[in-house]
This record gives structure tokens, sequence and C-alpha cells, in this order.
């Protein structure tokens, strides 16, 4: 019983000292922690955000709405009288559809539609996520941050 009383202290010792070794390595490393929401992180160039567009680049081929696999994307528009310019009427997009897939910005020939830097966003009314109209210039207006 003695013998057992005297293990159990030595590997008791010998756990603490061993999690101080792990303790005692990592203390004089440089921080890997950010002081959010001070200091915020740069997104990575792959890194898929909300959905977000030029709208003076976008030639209306429809094809970012054919391609969208939640149906998140809405676009309408009217030809003038001349029969040949096309001008968007509406543009819309769903985040409480989207998956944040990718396709709409890959699909597009003129690069009008990309998925922004943006991981903060929040919304205080749910009917904001529905129809966000991408050719507002304030369509993100509520993030802090804004758009990159």
């Amino acid at each position: 019983m003695l013998l057992t009383n005297i293990k159990r202290i030595f590997i008791g010792i010998y756990s603490i000292l061993k999690g101080l070794k792990v303790t005692f390595k990592n203390m004089f490393k440089k921080s890997v922690t950010l002081n959010y929401p001070i200091i915020k992180q740069d997104m990575k160039e792959r890194f898929r955000g909300m959905v977000d567009l030029y709208p003076d680049k976008c030639v209306i081929c429809y094809q970012c709405i054919k391609i969208c696999p939640t149906a998140a994307l809405d676009l309408a528009h009217k030809t003038l009288e001349d029969n040949k310019t096309k001008n968007i009427t509406i543009f819309t997009f769903n985040a409480e559809l989207c998956c944040f897939c990718g396709f709409c910005e890959e699909i597009c020939p003129t690069d009008a539609i990309f998925l922004n830097k943006m991981y903060e966003v929040s919304y205080f009314d749910h009917k904001d996520l529905l129809k966000i109209d991408l050719m507002s210039s304030e369509k993100y207006k509520h993030v802090d941050g804004g758009v990159s």
C-alpha cells in the first residue's frame, strides 16, 4: 500500500512536469492571436464572401443566373429603343439561399460578378438577407469595413 501511494505521487509529479514542459516551450513564442475587432485579419485570396457586382462590366448574358445551383441571383433587363442596348433593371442576391460556391464568379465572361472578402456579415432583420440589390452602391453599407 505504501508503494502504491509513492507510485501515485511520482506519477502525479511526472504528469505536472510534462504539462509544464509544454507551457515553458510555448511561453516565449510569438502570439498567434489578434486583438479582434481592433485588428482584423486579411482574408486569403481564395476566400469567398458575399456576392458583389461591377454593374458597368455586366453584359447581361444571364450565365450567372443559369449556373447558380440555389437560384440565389435574380436578373432582369430592358432593351432600349435601338434594340441593341440593354439596361439592367433588377439584379438581386438572396444571401439566405447562396451556398457561396463561386460558380457565378467563374462563369462570368467579363468578371462583373465576384465574391468579395467580407466575413463580418450580420443583419438585424431577416428580410434584409432576401433581396440585396447588387446595383446599389450601399448594398453592404451596414457592415463595418466596407467591401474590398
